[in-house]
């Protein structure tokens, strides 16, 4: 049971595992199982993120509702959801409608209600934004299932984006504060969270309209959210976090954010120069590639003198998830090369998680750090 002693362990673990293992599908033959480019999306989204995102939530919910952490049963019961729903996924076109629509759903379902059950219970109102999020991801997770709902699945990276806007833009200048006063530096960050929230709207603009019908306003929106999250981290000192690697990691990827966003932008109005389905790879491979990592990395660092350590092995890790988005984007403006560029990024991609897995593994052993994801004293989550 110490495994599920805490959520971050089971869930972060399985969702690097299932960063690592997903791309394997391609070299499965392709009668076996379900469509490979629709499960292969499917389950990055729904199966990697889906496990990031609830790992996150369950670790910061005791600091937001000031009482003990989420029970090992209730990690255990949804790490079986989880599991189930990844059977679900990969026999999908082998299951009835009714199989299919329970176990796509039970995961977030479950995560849902833990998460409505602690912050109802304890008064936490501003929080339910957590609820509604993992409601939208378990509908979506049912409209886009591998063998349909491209659709919904083009459209699951800005949702994802406007998560990382929401946790990271309150996360990443928070530990840039901290570190700041910790080192006696005498001004402080300044932080206008209302550009995220404009930028934000903006983004849920754009999942509204078609890129076909609307493609010049649906470009220009993303443009726009892109350039109030760059105002808003012009203030964050990122560059003077690299005495801190542990902290420059999350500045460098949450830059990816703006990028996609603004790579999407300028894909939906000249789609001759980026194509769409290329562009996304900015919020799939960059954004959410990075940011999951340089969250969930936090939990196996090594603490020493109010400072996270990071090692050479989830140096290379991260190195190697930004080197294998920034080769994806790339593809088509690539020179020929010996090796097929997108079997480049591929292998850049699971030796990079492979990297973060082996890094990952003191998490899981021993007592559980508090706090997980900070190495101040003072801070719970």
């Amino acid at each position: 049971m110490a495994f599920f002693e805490a959520p971050h362990r089971p869930l972060f673990a399985l969702a690097g595992f299932w960063a690592f293992t997903a791309p394997a599908v391609w070299l499965l033959p392709g009668s076996f199982g379900p469509d490979r480019a629709a499960w292969h999306a499917h389950e990055l989204l729904f199966g990697m993120g889906g496990a990031a995102v609830g790992g996150y939530l369950l670790t910061a919910l005791p600091a937001w509702t000031k009482r003990g952490p989420v029970s090992a049963a209730a990690s255990g019961g949804l790490t079986i959801l989880w599991l189930a729903a990844r059977l679900t996924a990969f026999t999908w076109d082998y299951l009835p409608a009714a199989i299919r629509l329970i176990g796509i759903s039970a995961y977030f379902a479950g995560l849902t209600g833990v998460l409505a059950c602690h912050l109802l219970s304890a008064g936490v109102w501003h929080r339910l934004w957590a609820v509604v999020a993992t409601s939208i991801l378990g509908g979506a997770s049912i409209l886009s299932g591998p063998g349909d709902g491209a659709a919904i699945r083009s459209t699951m990276p800005l949702l994802f984006s406007v998560l990382i806007i929401l946790i990271g833009g309150r996360a990443v200048p928070a530990f840039t504060r901290h570190w700041l006063e910790r080192t006696g530096e005498p001004a402080p960050i300044k932080d206008r969270p209302s550009l995220s929230h404009a930028a934000i709207i903006a983004i849920l603009g754009a999942c509204c309209l078609d890129m076909q019908e609307h493609a010049l306003a649906k470009g220009i929106l993303l443009m726009l959210a892109a350039a109030l999250v760059l105002v808003r981290m012009r203030h964050w000192r990122s560059l003077e976090t690299a005495r801190y690697p542990a902290l420059f990691m999350m500045h460098v990827a949450f830059m990816w954010t703006p990028a996609g966003l603004l790579l999407l932008g300028v894909a939906s109005i000249f789609p001759d120069e980026i194509p769409a389905p290329t562009a996304l790879h900015g919020l799939t491979m960059g954004a959410m590639g990075t940011m999951i990592p340089s969250f969930m990395m936090r939990a196996a660092m090594t603490r020493r003198g109010g400072r996270l350590l990071v090692s050479r092995t989830m140096t290379g890790a991260f190195i190697l998830v930004c080197l294998s988005a920034s080769i994806r984007l790339c593809v088509a403006w690539l020179p020929d090369l010996p090796v097929d560029p997108v079997a480049l990024a591929t292998l850049c991609w699971m030796a990079g998680w492979g990297l973060f897995l082996r890094a990952y593994l003191p998490a899981l052993r021993g007592p559980v750090q508090r706090p997980v994801l900070s190495a101040s004293p003072k801070r719970r989550q």
